[in-house]
């Protein structure tokens, strides 16, 4: 049976370095699902290191291990995220973006007041940032394909 090259292979030396590296976040996480830690290192527990990357790998993306590994990604990664930008793949949860969102229109109806009522012109607010969103990066426009997919009737002219 051939092996997949060791740098390849999931295992129990990159999740030690997870824990390393994250220990007190990943202790707490589990400690509010009623998991204690030291289990791992316990002749006869049931958490095993198969367990324990299966509990890390499908914690929200509020919990503290997942803020920390967000907190310790390199501009690299962020830069690569904010390319294919998707709220339901990001680090945040939806109520996180959903928040943000609220934020900036809030924003926006405080900007348009200001606007209406002051006789110099008035700086428009900067968006809530979020994880994976470079700021001031340009949103991409659809494809003329897409466009040709869209409802006609949405896409005509109004009547003159």
């Amino acid at each position: 049976m051939e092996q997949a090259p060791r740098d390849q292979r999931p295992g129990i030396r990159r999740l030690a370095r997870l824990l390393r590296a994250h220990c007190e976040a990943i202790e707490a996480d589990l400690a509010v699902r009623g998991i204690d830690l030291r289990d791992l290192w316990r002749p006869g527990s049931v958490l095993t290191w198969r367990r324990l990357a299966a509990l890390i790998r499908h914690l929200p993306p509020e919990s503290a291990t997942m803020t920390a590994l967000r907190n310790s990604a390199p501009a690299e990664v962020l830069a690569r995220q904010a390319e294919q930008v998707d709220p339901a793949t990001l680090a945040w949860s939806r109520a996180e973006m959903l928040a943000a969102s609220q934020l900036d229109a809030i924003n926006q109806l405080i900007h348009m007041y200001a606007s209406a009522h002051s006789k110099q012109p008035v700086a428009r607010p900067k968006p809530t940032p979020r994880p994976g969103v470079v700021a001031g990066a340009r949103r991409r426009r659809t494809p003329p394909e897409q466009r040709a997919l869209i409802d006609p009737r949405m896409r005509a002219k109004p009547p003159e």
